[in-house]
């Protein structure tokens, strides 16, 4: 059931990530370095606007939606999050003016209050249906929500900047109205119920209740991720972080892409097998998608720092291109032990309800990071942070594993990471011998052989797993 439900949520995981990808090399083309500080600023906080205003209700509905025929709970339930949506829009709003007022900008400043408010606004409800689809398993509405950002937004920004200036603000309306239009489109598929009434206070105290805790945890997952482009706008200034945000975000990127690929349809079905008492089950599926996502994690890690260098020659633009050679194939690896431990064993500890732990390891997280990022900083510069975002990861991955194994009693897949990492070694020997030339010829050379490398070596490594799959099947 994993990877049909994997199969189904991937055009949302694929498209939409790629145009993340795509984008951002794109804008580095229109946006003047400290454009795109600004701009990368305002997205990030929209991130915190959402944890804090509208996330803990979407975790609950993930986690406790009423079934299809319970309608008295459906009713209640739309109810209550129609009234909680308009408070988040509220919220989102407020903190959307705080943040216009804090960045520096040549345009006037209710314009751009405009822009990032519908961007804060229409942004957090995408991203709220969003995680409502996923748990009704609305392929199709999930998919028009995730994309109509990243996809929509990228058709969009690409017109608005044929004809406006290349700032930040013109960018985040763009995004806005594409996300308004997904939600536009996507709502009417997913059993709304339009009427504002009265929440039910049974129902909001148990998304509360559940919800409360993983503000604190949303918020220090978000400092751990996002704090570094605070460190470095404090440290350098907008324009640095501007340049370097290219490398550290298209890396991040990559390795968000390779996890989300795999790891969307696990916590839904884990979160069921859990509600169905049936805890074994539960574990054996999280255990399933660490060895997927240990399956893609490695591989992209290894290409990209092979042929990364090649992607910022021909794709980035000029002054940037140094920088985010330097950085994407250190990015892609810091960001791969961070995915690791959020979509594995993090979530285990979500599932069992043990968000105290979940926060010691967030803090372990952005202590570890912090520390080490600073002191690469001031002691390597831009390339020390990032080697010290890796290595704090590392610790917290680690730790969490641990912990994970000893008080939860999840394995793991020790026997897939091996071949997983021969697979990926012998990959890593066919592109140092093909040695691919800085040219997109090259380029696409250097992909389809490591491709292919790798899947005929894992192809080989899981022989035997894959004869006893195909004889599933048949039965």
């Amino acid at each position: 059931m994993l990877i049909q439900h994997t199969l189904r949520y991937l055009p949302a995981q694929l498209f939409s990530p790629l145009a993340q990808l795509l984008s951002m090399v794109l804008w580095t083309h229109w946006l003047a370095p400290a454009q795109m500080g600004i701009f990368t600023l305002v997205t990030v906080t929209q991130e915190i606007a959402y944890l804090l205003c509208l996330n803990w209700f979407s975790v609950y509905a993930l986690r406790y939606l009423p079934a299809a025929d319970d309608e008295a709970g459906r009713l209640r339930y739309l109810g209550t999050e129609n009234a909680v949506v308009l408070a988040s829009v509220l919220g989102g709003a407020l903190i959307a003016a705080l943040t216009a007022a804090s960045v520096p900008s040549s345009t006037d400043w209710l314009l751009s209050t405009a822009a990032m408010a519908v961007y804060f606004v229409s942004r957090s409800a995408a991203s709220h249906y969003a995680e409502r689809a996923r748990a009704q398993s609305a392929f199709l509405a999930y998919s028009i929500l995730q994309m109509s950002g990243p996809v929509g937004g990228l058709a969009f920004g690409l017109a608005a900047l044929q004809l406006l200036p290349g700032e930040a603000w013109v960018l985040l309306a763009a995004y806005a109205a594409a996300q308004a239009a997904g939600l536009a489109a996507a709502l009417p598929m997913m059993g709304m119920r339009w009427a504002l009434t009265s929440p039910d206070s049974q129902l909001l105290k148990s998304a509360v209740k559940f919800g409360a805790p993983l503000i604190g945890l949303g918020v220090l997952g978000w400092v751990a991720e996002n704090y570094i482009r605070y460190l470095v706008q404090w440290r350098e200034g907008a324009a640095t972080l501007g340049l370097m945000i290219v490398g550290w975000a298209l890396g991040r990127r990559c390795a968000a892409v390779a996890s989300m690929l795999v790891t969307t349809a696990a916590f839904p079905l884990a979160s069921r097998l859990l509600n169905e008492g049936r805890r074994g089950a539960a574990l054996d599926q999280l255990r399933a998608n660490a060895a997927m996502m240990i399956g893609v994690l490695v591989p992209v890690t290894v290409a990209i720092e092979l042929l990364g260098g090649h992607l910022a020659t021909l794709a980035v633009a000029v002054e940037y291109r140094q920088l985010t050679a330097d950085l994407l194939g250190l990015s892609v690896f810091a960001g791969a032990l961070r995915n690791l431990h959020m979509h594995v064993t993090d979530q285990l500890m979500v599932l069992d309800r043990r968000f105290g732990m979940v926060a010691k390891v967030d803090v372990v997280e952005i202590v570890a990071c912090a520390v080490a990022s600073l002191a690469g900083l001031l002691l390597l510069g831009i390339h020390g942070a990032v080697l010290g975002q890796a290595l704090g990861s590392a610790i917290t991955l680690l730790l969490s594993v641990h912990w994970a194994r000893t008080r939860l009693g999840f394995v793991w897949p020790t026997v897939e990471t091996v071949k997983v990492m021969l697979a990926t070694s012998i990959m890593a020997v066919a592109l140092l011998a093909l040695r691919p030339p800085s040219t997109l010829s090259g380029l696409i050379a250097g992909i389809v052989v490591g491709a292919g490398t790798y899947g005929l070596s894992l192809s080989v490594m899981f022989w035997g797993d894959l004869r006893r799959l195909r004889a599933t099947q048949r039965v």
